[in-house]
Order: C-alpha cells, then structure tokens, then sequence
C-alpha cells in the first residue's frame, strides 16, 4: 500500500453550552495526521484513508468537571486514534479496516477501567461493547467526531459556479444523538490557491424530530427547537482540503441550547 499524500492538521473546538442551569465554556486543540492512499484494491471506487490523531488537550475551561468529563472522553477516544477507513465519492465512510487494532486497545482499556472502578464502568464498558459489535452505528460515529465532520462536509463539491440545495438529515453536534432535519445551500469560488466552498443550513421546519427520544434524554416536555450551521472550506487546486471553519448553534429549548466553533487549518 503507497502512500499518495500526507497532511498534517491542527483542529481547535470551541463551545458554549447551557444545560438547564449548567452554563460552560470550553476550548480544546488537537493535531491530526491524514494519509491518502488511492483507491482501495478490491472495491477501487472507495478511497483509503489512515487518521491519526496525535494529540488532543484541553486548553480552556470554566466548570471543573468539564476537565474531568473531557480528560475521560479522550480516554474512551483513544481507541480511535488510529482510523484505517474507506470512502465514496460521495464522503460517507463505508469501511473500516483496522477493526482488530481498535478492539485490542479496547481490551486494554477495558482492563483498566474493571481495576479502577468495576461498578461504574459497568455501563460504559457495556455500551462500547455494543458499539464495536454493531459496525454500522461505530462507523456512523467516527464520521460524526469533529474532524471527519469536518473533512467530509463538502467532501463531493468542487468550484463549478452551481448553488447546490438540499434537504438532509444530520446528528446534533450537542451529543444527544437524535437527528436534526436541515435545508442546506451549498456555494462556491475559485480562489488563487484553488477553491472555496461554502455552506448554509437551517432547521427543516417541515422535517420530522424524534422529541420522544430527545425527552428520554434530557427530560425536557417543551420544545423550541432551532438550529443553524455556517462553514467554509478551502482547497487547493488538487482538492486537498487545507483549511476550514464551522460554527453551529442548537437549541432544544432555552434551558438547552450550545454554540459550537470549530476551526482546522493545516500545519
């Protein structure tokens, strides 16, 4: 397998959340390594990427428990750091083929988890182990952490002058897991160093919400449901994604609602 290209990014998150009467405010950076390895040997209209995230810190925060949560997220991601994945040229992933790396760090892991505390990582354990047992719903996750959402936004457009909208359903960016019907507008630009595209979406007033499902979660009966997406990304003239910024608000109600800015540019 020969490497075609490599790049290397920094991803910087920045959020504010309200939930109920928790307010908080938190930033982290990342950097990231992505290879590119042309089209996959046995299926050559997928393409073969390797991500590895190097390193991940959290470097602003507000609540203290926001540093213990995050510092325990990274933990739990860390299985993930190593991505070997298959993409259509559509960006959805469609393949991940270092499952075993994956499930040996997860048995790793879970040995420390039982030694440090049995009792409360019972249902964390219980919850993973369903994940990587169900490929489909592991794989629907990897594409939804903050860089692929990112890497794959606009992964099929190119500066062909055309405004592109759609209608299309995406998981809320807050963590609940439900998902959200949006009406997106797709635009863009050439520019001296290759292209721009950029992106608008905002609630489908029309579309359908599982409020069961988001009332099971966070016990909330009302519902003032808003969201709204804004990103740009920037290519160059071989489609190499070299940088990009999102900002997303949503809203369940006034007692739940977060801002969300993501920013990647490469390094």
């Amino acid at each position: 397998m020969d490497k075609l290209s490599e790049k290397s990014y920094q991803l910087v998150v920045r959020g504010n959340v309200k939930m109920l009467t928790m307010m908080d405010s938190f930033s982290t950076t990342g950097t990231y390594v992505l290879s590119h390895y042309g089209k996959n040997a046995f299926k050559p209209d997928l393409q073969e990427y390797v991500l590895e995230e190097r390193d991940v810190k959290l470097t602003e925060y507000y609540d203290p428990n926001t540093y213990q949560l995050i510092e325990y997220v990274n933990k739990l991601a860390y299985i993930y750091s190593r991505q070997h994945i298959c993409i259509n040229s559509g960006g959805v992933i469609k393949g991940l083929l270092n499952m075993p790396e994956i499930k040996t760090k997860w048995d790793k892991l879970k040995k420390e988890l039982m030694q440090t505390n049995p009792i409360a990582a019972f249902e964390i354990i219980r919850h993973k182990e369903r994940e990587l047992a169900n490929p489909p719903e592991l794989i629907e996750n990897l594409e939804n952490t903050h860089f692929m959402h990112l890497f794959l936004y606009a992964f099929n457009y190119t500066a062909d002058g055309v405004v592109y909208e759609q209608k299309k359903e995406e998981r809320d960016r807050m963590g609940i897991g439900f998902l959200i019907p949006v009406n997106q507008t797709y635009t863009s630009e050439t520019t001296d160093n290759g292209y721009s595209i950029h992106v608008e979406s905002s609630l489908d007033e029309k579309g359908k919400i599982d409020k069961q499902m988001i009332s099971k979660v966070t016990g909330q009966k009302e519902f003032d449901m808003k969201h709204y997406t804004k990103a740009s990304f920037n290519y160059d003239h071989t489609g190499v994604l070299q940088s990009a910024e999102m900002k997303v608000f949503e809203q369940i109600n006034n007692d739940y609602k977060s801002d969300l800015y993501l920013n990647l540019e490469s390094i």
